[in-house]
Parts: C-alpha cells; structure tokens; sequence
C-alpha cells in the first residue's frame, strides 16, 4: 500500500498530483543516482584551518581572487573525507583490532614489517596494493589482539596532495628536497580545485613542512563550445585534439589560448581559429613570405661578420630612414613589454601587444616601404630596409616563440640556420631578446600613434560617408 493510498482511506489525502523536481543523475550517462549512507573514514581539519589559510595567503594566486576562493573554501570547510569504497587504488595504511576496534596509522614498509606478525611473506616483494597488503596483521597495543587493514581505499586527492614530497624523496635525501622545493608555479583550472587538488597540496604541505609547496598559481575557467553550452562527447560537440590541431594548427590553437582572460571561460571551436589566423598567423606569414621573396630576388644576405648564435638577429640595424626607426622602437618597445607581461603570467597582455606591433608592421612600415624593396638596384637605403626587416622578423620571432613554436621555427631555420653556419639548431636554444633601450625614440612613438589614430578616424568617417572636414 503507498502512502497516498493510506492517506486516502482515512480521508486524509488533500491532493494529489505528479511533482517534477530536481534529481542527480550521471554527468556521463544521465543514469539516476541513488543516495547510500556510508562508513568512511575523515580527518579532522578544524585544527589545521588556521594554519592552512596562513600558508595560503603566502602564495602569489592568478587570477588574484583565487586567495579569495581558496579563503572561502578553508573557512567553511568541513572534516576531509578520505576514503572510498572501491577495492584497488591508495591502499589506506589504517589496521583496526579485530577484538577491541583500537585503530593504528602506519607510518612506511619498515614500520609494517616490524610490527607484522602474520602474512608478511605474502605482501613481501609487492607493490602496497591489494590483495597482498591485506595478507599482513599487526598486534594490538591496546589489548594484544590482532588488527587488520580497512577495506576501504584511499581518496586519489591524497596521492595528488603528497606529490612534493613523495617525488622528491622528502623522507630519505632531506637535501634534494630542499633544493627542489617548493614548486615555482603551477596550473589548473579553477572549478573544482579549490577543493581539490589546491586543497590537498595545501593541507598536506602545512601538516608535514608547515609551508607552500607552490609559490604561484596560475588558474583559468572553463572551455566551451563556440555556443556557450558544454562541450561533452556525448553531446557530440566536442572536438578532438588531433582534429583540431590538423584543421587549425597548433599554433593557432596555442595563440587563442594565450590571447584570452583566464578567469573567463574560452569560447572554442573553428571560427574562432579562424579569426586568430586572419587577425595573427595571416599577417606574420604575408611580412616574412614578403621579405623571403624579396631578399632572394636580389641574393641579399645577413652580415656574416660579429655573429652571436645566442642572439641571431644582431644588434640594432643603424639607419636614416625615419620608417626603419620607427619599427626598430616599436620592436624594442614590444619586447620590454612581452617580457614584463609574461614574467607576470599575464599572455593576453603579451599577445595583445605583438598584435598590435603586426599591425603597425604590416599595414604601415611593409606598406610603406615596399618601393625601397622594388627598386632595382640594391642601394644603402635598400640594404637599410633588408637589414631592419630581418632583424624585426627573427626578434619578434623569438619573442613569440614560447606560445607559436612551430611558425617561428620554420622562419628561424629560413632566416638564420640557412644562411649562419654557426646558428644554433633550433630558435628554442636561443636566447631571449633583449630591448635595445637606445633604440626607443619616445617622439617619434608618439608622433606615429598620431599619424595611425589620424588616419584610421578618416577611414571610420569615409566607411560611414561623412565628409572630411578641413581643418
């Protein structure tokens, strides 16, 4: 008999009708999900919140209101939850008393073997895992008994959280893991691990050292599809790795990544890479494939003289003309700026900034100074512009190198390896470029962003058909 039927007999029932309501079910499969109320085992975190916020707030967190997150989380936090029910994985090294119910935490394998008194032979060669580690029992010190190990398995976050010091022996080469810790940076993504993985390295590194075990953490949001929802295989909108990096490279894909807030959820799929390679990759290949094809017409080539491996691109190119002056402050003034912004792990400032430089690049300096590289005869103010280009085109390209490695390689074995013998194997083994602060004329900086907003108002007044007023 349900209860509305029951309810109804006694005259009891009001009403009745159907309810829908919210109900869990699978992420994966959308299969309903029953609640079971369980024994597991927990550690108690009430002592350790303190402690661990104080560790927390000694690390540099990007974005910065991940402190904040991770604050949050530590206030309202409730006791860990430690173990699962499930039969392989982190084998909990918890032994309860099979007569008393006494529980004892083993500390390592040297520990267990001391203590064994039953079925050691059996775990002995054997990875800390069942069924061979539950063959091993231990004497109750309480009352003599013999105690076994808990069936249940450990939660994979403690694995995650003891990584610094499991993987860089912290117990047996105290000194290997002083130079080595704490890490210097890591990353993940935001949701979920604050509670998490985050939490876990925080919580164990205050319990066993009473320090960060990272100095800087770097988080971001979610990847979606181009449509804002979810992007899940089994909603068919997800693209694979493989499929993405051969229908819109690599390097288009690392630099839409990199040229996006990271606290905001990314917008993935092709007509963004699209957009990226019209706006980025299009422009960088057009100037390059414009100085290559230019460059052999006439067979000009590097000096050879004074070469440093390390630096490929040279010193500063000299030059009286006002373009080349003008492009050789603006590359100097974009490697200043790349560099404190990657320093920060802050990319979208980075690539913001190289975007700008290629437009100024390609739609001011090339534009302008193609006639010097149609001239027929090779002149000092010709070779100025080949050699000004060529070293624009291998700076920016190990500038950029780190977020487009693919690209820039192809142009660095064209313009350097090609024609340098000693040139080092790869961009990658080079090193990073340094700003020529001589070569940044303030003035001139100025007098150009003038002459660029001029001219583009003009041309936002001649899309909208507004007369040019004389001025």
């Amino acid at each position: 008999m349900t209860v509305s039927v029951g309810l109804d007999q006694k005259h009891l029932l009001y009403r009745a009708e159907l309810y829908t309501h919210r109900y869990p079910i699978c992420w994966r499969c959308k299969t309903q999900l029953v609640f079971r109320l369980v024994d597991e085992w927990f550690i108690s975190m009430d002592e350790l919140r303190y402690k661990i916020m104080d560790v927390t707030k000694q690390i540099k967190w990007i974005p910065s209101f991940g402190l904040d997150r991770e604050l949050d989380w530590l206030k309202n936090m409730h006791d860990w939850m430690i173990s699962k029910k499930r039969y392989y994985g982190l084998a909990l090294p918890i032994w309860i008393c099979d007569a008393c119910q006494a529980f004892e935490v083993i500390g390592d394998e040297q520990e267990l073997q001391a203590r064994a008194v039953e079925g050691w032979e059996t775990f002995a060669g054997h990875t800390p895992h069942r069924p061979y580690v539950d063959a091993v029992k231990i004497q109750c010190t309480q009352c003599g008994g013999k105690m076994t190990r808990i069936t249940e398995v450990g939660n994979p976050w403690l694995d995650a959280g003891i990584v610094p010091f499991s993987t860089l022996s912290y117990r047996a080469n105290p000194e290997y893991f002083r130079k080595w810790y704490p890490a210097d940076w890591i990353s993940e993504s935001f949701p979920g691990q604050f509670r998490n993985w985050f939490y876990a390295l925080l919580a164990e590194a205050t319990v066993i050292d009473n320090s960060p075990p990272f100095l800087e953490n770097f988080g971001y949001a979610t990847l979606f599809a181009e449509d804002g929802s979810p992007m899940h295989k089994s909603s068919g909108n997800m693209i694979e790795f493989n499929e993405a990096a051969d229908r819109m490279g690599v390097d288009v894909m690392r630099w839409l990544y990199a040229n996006h807030r990271p606290e905001a959820n990314l917008l993935f799929g092709y007509q963004r890479a699209d957009e990226v390679r019209r706006r980025f990759l299009i422009p960088l290949w057009n100037v390059y494939n414009f100085f290559v094809s230019y460059a052999l017409l006439d067979q000009w080539t590097p000096p050879q003289t004074e070469f440093d491996p390390k630096y490929p691109e040279g010193k500063t190119p000299a030059s009286d003309n006002l373009l080349d002056r003008w492009i050789l402050a603006r590359l100097n003034q974009i490697v200043a700026d790349v560099t404190t912004a990657l320093e920060n792990t802050d990319s979208l400032t980075a690539t913001n900034a190289v975007e700008a430089f290629l437009d100024d690049l390609s739609n001011w300096y090339v534009r302008r100074s193609r006639r010097r590289f149609w001239r027929g005869q090779l002149d000092a103010d010709k070779n100025a512009a080949y050699a000004t280009l060529y070293h624009v085109l291998l700076k920016l390209g190990k500038l950029i190198a780190p977020i487009t490695p693919f690209v820039t390689e192809v142009m660095y074995q064209n313009l350097a390896r090609s024609v340098q013998a000693d040139a080092y194997a790869s961009i990658h083994m080079t090193s990073w470029p340094v700003c020529d602060a001589h070569a940044i004329d303030a003035q001139l900086l100025a007098a150009a962003a003038r002459t660029s907003r001029c001219a583009s108002r003009w041309r936002a007044r001649s899309r909208s058909s507004v007369c040019i007023k004389p001025v």
